[in-house]
């Protein structure tokens, strides 16, 4: 094989190549400015982006808060609206009560004052005495000594020893008068106060207990149904009592369960006691015999 040595020159090619390296440096040049500047118009664009997120965001919950508030607001105001209202409302009833208040007291004030008045005459006149004794037998006692005048008694030992026994005995005579007429009130006083204390109950407590009263449930049957009848004792509570157990009684009566009874010998002998002593004919006596033998069985509770 047989080779063949030519020259070649490559300056050309290093010149073009070295041109196209200056080329493509500048390319990269460029194409790191571009990036630079994609990236920094991309962080432009998301910051443009999030900042209108965010401003819409925000925009977009205020206005919701506003639309809440707004309402809020609303029903606030209306619930003010109200309030005063109603305030107003009972600030007249209020007014309207105090007044009424006001005029009932005086018509009571006025009604009371009379009756103390009255009752105080009563009692003066059913008293009469101690009430005199009190008011004016006592004052003249007391106002004897200034009211009357010295005198200068002049006259026999014999009369001035018997008018000073007869006055004497006098007095005694008063004194003791005075004395019955002073225990007389204070016994009368005592009377009353234990009268008093025993209608006025004041040393009682009202105690809660349990009290058992017999009661008798029947039931009578009509043609149009049956109805039953509550009989209790009326002597061992009061009317407003009594009526409260026979209600109660009367809700439950209709729940309760009756049962198949045998006959009672008391109520057979009572029966034939009441017959035996009866002055109806014999004929009578036979039927209420045979009736009382096919009577059926009653029922109790």
């Amino acid at each position: 094989m047989e080779y063949i040595n030519c020259r070649v020159d490559t300056q050309p090619m290093a010149d073009e190549l070295h041109s196209v390296s200056r080329h493509v440096t500048g390319t990269t040049t460029a194409v790191v400015a571009m990036q630079a500047a994609v990236i920094q118009a991309d962080k432009e664009a998301a910051e443009r982006v999030c900042n209108d997120v965010n401003r819409g965001f925000h925009a977009l919950m205020s206005s919701t808060l506003s639309q809440k508030i707004a309402n809020l607001q609303s029903e606030v105001d209306s619930y003010l609206m109200r309030l005063n209202q109603q305030t107003k409302q009972l600030l007249n009833i209020k007014r309207q009560m105090e007044r009424d208040y006001m005029r009932t007291a005086q018509r009571y004030t006025k009604t009371f004052n009379s009756l103390n008045k009255e009752l105080r005459q009563r009692v003066q006149e059913l008293d009469q005495p101690i009430f005199r004794f009190a008011t004016t037998e006592v004052e003249t006692t007391h106002n004897r000594m200034t009211s009357l005048t010295a005198t200068v008694p002049v006259g026999q030992t014999e009369s001035v020893t018997d008018a000073q026994r007869i006055l004497t005995s006098n007095v005694k005579y008063h004194g003791i008068q005075v004395l019955e007429a002073a225990k007389s009130f204070v016994a009368s006083m005592e009377d009353q106060k234990a009268l008093t204390n025993r209608i006025l109950l004041a040393n009682q407590k009202a105690e809660s207990k349990v009290l058992y009263m017999p009661v008798v449930i029947s039931e009578r049957c009509f043609e149009q149904g049956s109805s039953s009848l509550i009989t209790s004792c009326d002597a061992l509570l009061s009317a407003q009592n009594t009526s409260s157990v026979r209600g109660e009684l009367m809700q439950v009566a209709s729940t309760m369960p009756w049962h198949e009874s045998a006959a009672d010998e008391k109520v057979t002998n009572e029966l034939v006691r009441l017959m035996a002593e009866s002055d109806a004919p014999e004929r009578i006596k036979r039927t209420i015999q045979k009736l009382m033998e096919k009577a059926p069985q009653y029922q109790t509770l």
